[in-house]
């Protein structure tokens, strides 16, 4: 083979293993996005004490929040949503889900928010220690949020910590969802 044919034979493989590796890279971190199922799971509250399915909150709207007691966004967003929980009473839930490999550091940081807000943590809080919720909903950064509907169906991704104007636009979706 000529030595040009050979150079053009390894420039077009190289581009196809590049192609490839692009290819995989983006399915990797394809995640959940507006209109797809929220993803199933089966988890146990921060205390260890019930089991929680995705099917259990079927006829909610939901925001569940990926979070972590390390996490600064997290802490800065959590004051706001134990003031959105508190406003609505019925028909809306957030759950959110502690990633920390320990649950007891996720518990301590939700008490001193309890101390600083005067009232009991007035949400779903489960523990995800191994991380499977974040790898199948393809977060990519802590926090993130998921707006679902009464049906189980994603209608908003919230990558980031939201603030009281984020808040009042996210109430908004949900007003418009119950």
């Amino acid at each position: 083979m000529p030595i040009l044919t050979q150079i053009h034979a390894n420039k077009e493989n190289t581009m196809k293993k590049i192609l490839l590796l692009i290819a995989l890279g983006l399915s990797l971190y394809a995640g959940i996005s507006k209109g797809d199922k929220a993803v199933d799971f089966d988890l146990k509250s921060l205390d260890q004490s019930k089991s929680f399915k995705q099917t259990d909150f079927k006829g909610e709207v939901v925001l569940l929040n990926l979070w972590a007691s390390w996490c600064s966004g997290c802490k800065e967003e959590m004051p706001e949503f134990f003031k959105l929980q508190k406003e609505y009473k019925s028909g809306f839930k957030i759950v959110a889900v502690s990633i920390d490999k320990n649950a007891d550091d996720s518990q301590k940081f939700l008490k001193s928010l309890e101390d600083e807000m005067g009232y009991e943590t007035p949400f779903v809080t489960i523990h995800d220690g191994k991380k499977m919720l974040p790898k199948a909903y393809g977060a990519v950064a802590m926090p993130s949020s998921y707006l679902i509907d009464k049906n189980g169906v994603v209608r908003l991704v919230i990558v980031g910590s939201l603030s009281n104007k984020d808040i009042q636009e996210l109430k908004q979706e949900i007003d418009k969802l119950k």
